[in-house]
């Protein structure tokens, strides 16, 4: 059951995801970060793909993925086409590896610590959903800022 309900949450924003970077007007756009703002959407993209790519791809698909956190903020001017495709990959993978969880897996203790405790795997993926919610409400912020 928790299965079904993380696929159709990460298919959703992921979805959204695509589509808030689609809508920017330039690939600049997404790059300008206005007074009062932390972060470019272009860095909070990249880091919401590395996030999920690591703790969903790499520690539970075993998919190899190696994160780079810090490149996630520093990185600028990736072409809008390249935010694009990374999202894909990200969404084909999340949903693949979570569609191949079982409820046993759910309830396991997630593999590596976050946040100084353990948890279930199943409470953590339902964080991660809601990390990616919050970074996308930051993202269509931005959008409809910088246009």
């Amino acid at each position: 059951m928790l299965t079904s309900i993380l696929i159709n949450l990460f298919e959703r924003d992921l979805s959204k995801l695509e589509q808030e970077i689609a809508a920017y007007e330039t690939s600049a756009a997404i790059w300008r970060v206005p007074p009062g703002i932390t972060n470019a959407a272009g860095n909070l993209c990249l880091h919401l793909c590395g996030n999920l790519q690591h703790f969903v791809g790499a520690v539970l698909g075993k998919t190899g993925y190696v994160r780079n956190r810090e490149l996630e903020f520093s990185d600028k001017n990736v072409p809008t086409e390249d935010l694009l495709v990374l999202i894909s990959s990200t969404r084909r993978i999340i949903l693949t590896v979570i569609a191949g969880l079982t409820e046993e897996d759910l309830e396991k203790i997630y593999p590596e610590k976050v946040f100084f405790d353990t948890m279930s795997t199943g409470h953590f993926l339902v964080h991660l959903s809601t990390h990616l919610s919050y970074h996308l409400g930051q993202i269509n912020y931005h959008r409809r800022l910088t246009q």
